[in-house]
């Protein structure tokens, strides 16, 4: 029995996502940016597939950028955003336990002269908001934050840094890939770009968006056909952009799979609390979203724990997966100025829409007897 519970990586694709791409795939294969009939066909379904995501949102279509994920999306957000208002300003903060492609691009524009602040987040997985405050001075163009995060579901205070940019006129990214779909967001006025992903919510991967408010100004380093306004010229990827509206329209029914999600994780957090002794979850006392759970094993390393979990069925990962083809200590776990202990001995769960009751319990009884085996 092979159980899949590394959904945080990437999710399968739901059959009725694939079968929407399918018939695309097949019927209409024009190019949007054609002037004849099977062109324009495909331009319609790009725009109508533009609107539902701009609807679930809250925001215009024009605000709504399509690209080939989140990675992406996040270098578009935080690089053209910084090059494209330099002007105002070359200082840039984000948080200690970021995305990879958050901390890359800011090590990117640390060399291209811009000054970078790393706020620290506490053992909850809370950024020191009174850190940022006075952090920010009158050259700090550019706050980026994540919505959920990634190795730990932690949800971050963006309400709160949304109110501290506004008061300070700086624009707000927020990396919403781990929360796209699952938990409902609205752009209102809280950000002016936001990252998401097709692939965490059972759509295809290599298709993402980025919502730019109106009135942002971005500088990008691609040059091309004037595609998406400029911003990401290129032809449309077509498939995939209807896979991703499918699945998000799927999503629709969110609060019943968030409900049962959310029952599962319990049940799979509090039993093994139950069975095995020193035993810990992350952030266990913070707001969390039901679809990760990061948990440490204190006297086993994460390493051989992840690689005996497989070898009995169970797919589960250390850190990001984007940078996870070799192992290495999380550095979100690290930003939390964690124990090492805990680092150590750090592996992430998580779950989704076809996870199942019996997979939990499964789950739980060969962790117990694969812990007891490496502390032996």
């Amino acid at each position: 029995m092979n159980i899949y519970l590394d959904y945080a990586a990437t999710t399968p694709v739901d059959p009725r996502v694939s079968k929407a791409m399918f018939y695309w795939q097949e019927n209409h294969f024009g190019n949007p940016s054609s002037l004849h009939r099977a062109g324009q066909r495909s331009k319609i379904k790009l725009e109508e597939s533009r609107d539902l995501i701009a609807m679930e949102l809250g925001c215009l279509s024009k605000e709504i950028v399509f690209t080939s994920g989140g990675t992406e999306s996040n270098n578009l957000a935080i690089i053209g955003a910084c090059l494209g208002n330099r002007n105002k300003g070359n200082h840039i903060i984000t948080t200690s336990v970021e995305h990879p492609s958050v901390l890359k691009a800011f090590e990117y524009l640390e060399q291209l002269g811009f000054e970078k602040t790393i706020i620290k987040c506490d053992q909850n997985g809370s950024p020191d908001l009174q850190a940022l405050q006075e952090a920010i001075s009158d050259s700090t163009v550019l706050v980026s934050m994540m919505y959920v995060n990634n190795e730990t579901g932690i949800i971050l205070p963006i309400q709160k840094v949304s109110e501290i940019c506004r008061n300070k006129n700086i624009i707000f990214h927020c990396d919403a890939v781990q929360a796209f779909g699952k938990i409902e967001i609205k752009t209102n006025n809280l950000f002016d770009l936001l990252s998401f992903s097709g692939h965490k919510i059972y759509g295809p991967k290599g298709i993402g968006g980025l919502f730019v408010r109106d009135g942002i100004a971005l500088e990008t380093r691609s040059y091309g056909g004037g595609q998406e306004a400029n911003k990401r010229p290129g032809t449309e990827n077509l498939i995939g952009i209807v896979g991703l509206a499918k699945a998000l329209e799927l999503m629709s029914t969110r609060q019943n799979e968030f409900d049962t999600v959310n029952r599962l994780k319990k049940l799979f957090e509090e039993t093994l609390l139950s069975r095995i002794e020193n035993c810990f979850i992350t952030g266990s006392e913070s707001d969390r979203s039901p679809y990760i759970s990061g948990i440490s094993f204190t006297g086993t390393d994460n390493q051989s724990l992840l690689l005996n979990l497989d070898m009995q069925g169970i797919g589960a990962s250390v850190g990001s997966a984007c940078s996870s083809g070799s192992i290495k200590q999380s550095h979100v776990l690290q930003g939390m100025q964690l124990a090492e202990n805990l680092v150590n001995s750090a592996i992430r769960f998580s779950f989704g829409r076809f996870t199942t009751e019996e997979e939990i319990k499964r789950s739980v009884e060969i962790i117990e007897k694969v812990v007891k085996k490496l502390r032996s």
